[in-house]
């Protein structure tokens, strides 16, 4: 029996399945599956966030143009930012998996980017890994470490974003307390 996989959004917690590998390699490829969002292949006794299922090659943080870091995402979202204008050739790039940045222009996906259109036939191109990622070996070891310390990272980058929407937003009520003597609704 093939494995029947699961995907919760985070921003609802909302489950769809079960579906086959295909499927959900192809939600990933087509953008419908964020960073924050988490994957089950055992019936839904366990979950990993997105980018730590190696099918679905979400290998790639993007600095976007105001510094933030998107990510990890895949090269199908990375062409969904360049075709609806979120992106440029400009942006840094870095792969999680060994840590090299490059500008998005200088990558071989970029090149063969349909970044002017958007359509089910151009979603996989650019997609797949190289010889050496299909194999899997970067996965254990030094590799699987330092893809980590990278998501770490991010984590800890959203945590301090959090941390300053929270205090804006203590701000902003305590302003609204005291111009209207009650609470914002």
């Amino acid at each position: 029996m093939a494995e029947q996989w699961y995907l919760m959004k985070a921003s609802d917690r909302q489950v769809f399945g079960p579906v086959d590998e295909e499927t959900i390699v192809g939600w990933a490829s087509e953008a419908k599956i964020s960073p924050l969002d988490k994957v089950s292949k055992d019936g839904r006794k366990s979950w990993l966030r997105a980018p730590m299922i190696d099918a679905l090659q979400m290998d790639w943080l993007v600095e976007m143009p105001d510094k933030y870091l998107y990510g990890p995402t895949n090269v199908a979202t990375i062409q969904e930012f360049l075709a609806t204008g979120e992106i440029d050739g400009e942006v840094v790039m870095i792969n999680c998996r060994d840590g090299t940045e490059k500008r998005l222009a200088d990558m071989p996906f970029y090149q063969a980017s349909p970044h002017q259109m958007r359509s089910a036939a151009t979603t996989f191109v650019g997609t797949q890994y190289g010889e050496v990622g299909a194999s899997g070996s970067e996965a254990s070891g030094a590799g699987m470490s330092h893809r980590m310390q990278l998501l770490e990272k991010q984590v800890m980058e959203y945590q301090r974003l959090v941390d300053q929407w929270q205090q804006a937003y203590e701000g902003l009520r305590q302003q609204f307390i005291e111009a209207t003597g009650k609470e914002p609704i």
